[in-house]
């Protein structure tokens, strides 16, 4: 590591560097540090590593699974095992300083609240700041996210907006995305003009915000008792629906568990789907 700010040395030894003998906070190297540190003692457990999201760790015994997602240095634990759950706190307590917050209530700005019918999941509180941040807290609301039938494109006379500020209103608006996915739709339309944005693309990113305070506090239920092993895709495509190219837009939805509160979906244009299916067809010829 360079040296510290303040370190008085020769200047003959002007061009040295130190040795890190121990990671510490505000140091570059102190976030691989402290997850290789982690890593290693949840491998000694006897878990394992997801391969899909690296901070996912998994156990499975007798039938029974318990995991392990970390954030930094925030963790969240679940499973069907209770003896392993506690087997776990206790581990960690002896191997790290850390504190028991009980049952999850507010992750990653995502609010778990619990009642009879099941786990609801919301992000009240950051559709609310995201309103407060852009002065829309006493805009007038709408009930749905987009126009009926809008068609946006690119004109040659469009009125320029801020690029950057736009940028971030669709990334903000996409991470609500995780608990209202009744957004997906009109944020997929808006976030095909990230590139060159006008009047009209910010103008759909605002009704988008007016949407949020009609229902800022909307999100998922998972229900108990469902079968949320059963998962039902339905996909569709419009025909030369794009105004500037006229290509095609595919899209599809996934439902999980049977109901319309979980489900995720997509747009991308047509060609993207043949290129998809050429792959495909080409993956299954080399198989056989």
């Amino acid at each position: 590591m360079e040296l510290p700010p303040g370190c008085m040395m020769p200047k003959t030894d002007s061009q040295k560097v130190c040795k890190l003998q121990k990671a510490l906070y505000g140091l570059k190297q102190s976030p691989r540090a402290w997850f290789g540190r982690f890593t290693k003692s949840m491998r000694a457990f006897g878990y394992h590593q997801s391969n899909s999201d690296h901070t996912l760790f998994l156990k499975k015994k007798q039938g029974k699974i318990t995991t392990l997602i970390v954030y930094v240095d925030d963790m969240v634990v679940t499973g069907n095992d209770p003896e392993e759950r506690e087997a776990l706190q206790g581990h960690l307590s002896r191997e790290f300083k850390m504190k028991d917050l009980g049952p999850l209530k507010y992750f990653l700005g995502i609010e778990v609240s619990r009642s009879k019918k099941g786990i609801f999941l919301s992000e009240r509180k950051y559709a609310l700041d995201l309103l407060r941040e852009t002065c829309m807290l006493t805009c007038q609301p709408v009930d749905t996210p987009v126009e009926e039938g809008l068609k946006l494109r690119i004109e040659s006379n469009q009125v320029p907006v801020d690029k950057g500020r736009y940028q971030r209103l669709v990334g903000r608006l996409m991470y609500l995305a995780h608990t209202r996915p009744d957004l997906d739709y009109a944020l997929g339309i808006v976030s095909q003009y990230m590139h060159n944005p006008g009047e009209q693309h910010m103008n759909a990113v605002l009704r988008i915000l007016r949407y949020l305070k009609y229902a800022p506090g909307q999100g998922i239920l998972f229900t108990k008792n469902e079968d949320h092993q059963s998962v039902d895709v339905y996909t569709d495509a419009d025909w030369a629906g794009a105004v500037d190219d006229r290509r095609s837009t595919s899209g599809y939805f996934t439902f999980v568990g049977g109901y319309e509160s979980i489900f995720s979906g997509y747009l991308f244009p047509h060609d993207h789907l043949i290129r998809l299916q050429k792959s495909a067809a080409l993956v299954d010829s080399t198989r056989k």
